[in-house]
């Protein structure tokens, strides 16, 4: 009975992402992938609109660097054979691009995913060369919906443009508060001062792994993706308190669980650096002594 009552649930999450109305704004990131290696990370932004039962018009930034960034429109179509949305890149509508380079509007095949109750829009983005029809460049692109908050607060890069949120047709569901997990402690240190600096990576293989960070309870880092560049956080002890309690929460398990990370500590007179392990059951904990 408990497996039927599994699958039965299964069922209906995949049914119920099947029928999402991808209607809103989108904002992550592309990752350019070559030989299996992936490089070259920018920002993506979505702004889609349905025009007929599962078809899509809109406009779409991106952001690599201050040299190279536009603005774009796409047209996009559910396909049920393929269980996925095919966006395309039309044209440019804005380009800055250094010499010598070349731009190329890019074919999207997205498929939705429920990720630590977060629906996120995942797939490849593919580039073909204009004179042999190959794949000239292909990458992984991640997409996350914003709230009607975030984009009152978001702003183009490169643009400085903004994006009118639309009233919303029905409330905002509030969803449940997440499952408590056990906080389970992989690393205790003395300090003597308040300032504290954490850097962290992915640990081994580049897998998107995600956390959400706290430090004595407040939340210092949001759904932070990891990579090979550090994820700096700069912390300040409270010196009422003699021990501070650093919380890793995985936000998914990337795509080799569990949720690793290499966690490099400097304080006013040590460097510590560790592997840290998180999990849908367990946060990892970083306690600090402030020894006066």
């Amino acid at each position: 009975m408990k497996t039927i009552l599994l699958t039965c649930c299964g069922l209906l999450l995949l049914t119920a992402l099947r029928a999402q109305n991808l209607e809103g704004v989108w904002k992550g990131y592309a990752a350019a992938e070559s030989q299996g290696w992936y490089y070259g990370t920018g920002s993506y932004i979505m702004d889609i609109q349905q025009t007929t039962a599962g078809k899509y018009t809109g406009t779409a930034w991106f952001y690599e660097t201050p040299q190279l960034y536009g603005e774009l429109t796409v047209t996009g179509q559910r396909n049920d054979s393929a269980d996925n949305w095919r966006f395309e890149e039309i044209k440019f509508n804005a380009l800055t691009i250094p010499k010598n380079h070349s731009a190329r509007l890019a074919v999207m095949n997205l498929k939705l995913f429920d990720i630590d109750g977060e629906i996120v829009l995942q797939g490849n983005m593919i580039s073909y060369s204009k004179y042999t029809g190959k794949v000239h460049t292909k990458r992984v692109l991640r997409l996350s919906k914003l709230s009607g908050a975030e984009i009152a607060a978001l702003e183009i890069p490169g643009s400085r443009k903004t994006i009118p949120v639309a009233a919303p047709s029905k409330p905002d569901t509030v969803k449940p508060a997440p499952e408590q997990r056990k906080n389970r402690v992989q690393g205790s240190y003395d300090i003597s001062s308040p300032a504290i600096d954490i850097s962290l990576y992915d640990y081994g293989t580049i897998d998107h792994d995600t956390v959400t960070v706290f430090f004595n309870g407040v939340k210092v880092a949001d759904r932070q993706e990891l990579t090979g560049s550090p994820l700096r956080i700069h912390l300040t002890a409270d010196a009422s308190r003699e021990y501070q309690e650093l919380v890793l929460h995985a936000n998914n398990l990337g795509d080799i669980p569990p949720n690793t990370s290499k966690m490099i500590i400097l304080t006013s007179d040590k460097r510590y650096e560790l592997k840290v392990t998180s999990s849908e059951t367990e946060n990892a904990m970083i306690r600090f002594r402030y020894v006066k």
